[in-house]
């Protein structure tokens, strides 16, 4: 893989350039277990967001469905 495709990788990952700078000197000294080790972190950290977000979503739906829930409860008791 080239230079120029690792970086672009690494930014559309979202990794920051102080990230991808280690990355590449790490690469230029040939510490393929580092780089992965460099990865495998990276990834945790985006996968601990992508649950944060989710528990953000979690609660707007519950909501979401608590508020139908009293709609139609209340267009229940409009009908009695």
């Amino acid at each position: 893989m080239s230079k120029e495709a690792v970086i672009q990788n690494l930014e559309d990952a979202g990794c920051s350039a102080e990230f991808i700078q280690k990355y590449l000197e790490i690469s230029d000294s040939g510490g393929t277990s580092v780089r992965l080790r460099l990865l495998e972190s990276q990834r945790k950290e985006l996968l601990g967001q992508l649950h944060a977000q989710q528990r953000k979503l979690d609660c707007l739906d519950y909501l979401r469905y608590q508020l139908q829930k009293d709609q139609k409860n209340q267009r229940k008791d409009q009908t009695k």
